[in-house]
């Protein structure tokens, strides 16, 4: 009867302690990171799997994720400055495809987007770039320091995402190209995005946040900025010179 007794005493110290360990770890890993840099489909793809689906065209989701990769935007729109809220309009006359809850902003930038890789904002850096879906690509041209911002798909109303994530052209350098996350006003940390390696000039970087941490802003930095002139360290310049294609992030919504 005794031994009966330590027996189920030590099981459920084992138990306890088990389930201890289980919490622990998972407090220990409140973030996903998927890094990756050449053939970056399989890791967009794991990436697509964290923010769940289905892809969300229409407002009034509450799971699932959207996507912007830029080659939907209109022909009469490539090369010329791009309103910030491009992908939220609130007027009941916008595309419901356009409303995807997703804003930049940037003091004194000027975002845009291009089919031949801003060949009329900078033809030295052009050749380094390339799209990586359809053949349109974005860029802030006058800053390298900008933000993502969320709100309420078709709406004003502030939003948070669980996830984001963006392809890149042409990182070449380790620690000159950044997300860093934030949740108001607090910080979720700063990360690098790979450089790309020889057999492509694409890099992916994308976090996913658990334990019900959230991304109300992301702020973008890179080494130079296109409508500078300046040539791209590829080009013996000074500069890490970059463009963004696809964006990924979980459905934004109400804080």
């Amino acid at each position: 009867m005794k031994r009966s007794l330590y027996a189920v005493l030590l099981l459920s110290v084992s138990v306890l302690f088990f389930n201890s360990c289980k919490k622990e770890s998972k407090a220990d890993k409140p973030v996903t990171i998927v890094a990756a840099s050449g053939d970056i489909n399989g890791s967009l793809n794991e990436f697509r799997n964290l923010l769940g689906s289905p892809i969300n065209t229409t407002t009034g989701a509450v799971n699932g994720r959207r996507e912007i990769n830029w080659d939907g935007i209109n022909d009469s729109l490539v090369g010329k400055s791009l309103p910030n809220d491009f992908f939220n309009p609130v007027s009941p006359e916008a595309p419901a495809a356009r409303k995807r809850g997703l804003a930049y902003e940037s003091p004194g930038g000027t975002f845009m987007v291009s089919n031949t890789n801003f060949a009329n904002i900078n033809p030295a850096a052009a050749s380094q770039f390339k799209a990586f879906s359809g053949d349109k690509t974005f860029a802030n041209i006058s800053s390298n320091i900008w933000e993502v911002t969320f709100e309420v798909p078709g709406a004003v109303t502030e939003a948070h995402v669980k996830g984001f994530g963006a392809v890149f052209s042409d990182v070449d350098l380790n620690n000159s190209t950044s997300f860093e996350f934030f949740n108001g006003t607090k910080s979720l940390g700063k990360y690098f995005v790979p450089p790309h390696d020889a057999s492509t000039s694409f890099s992916f970087l994308g976090l996913y946040f658990e334990n019900g941490e959230t991304i109300t802003r992301v702020q973008v930095s890179h080494q130079g900025y296109l409508s500078s002139g300046a040539a791209d360290v590829s080009n013996n310049g000074t500069a890490d010179l970059i463009v963004l294609d696809d964006f990924l992030y979980s459905e934004p919504v109400a804080r």
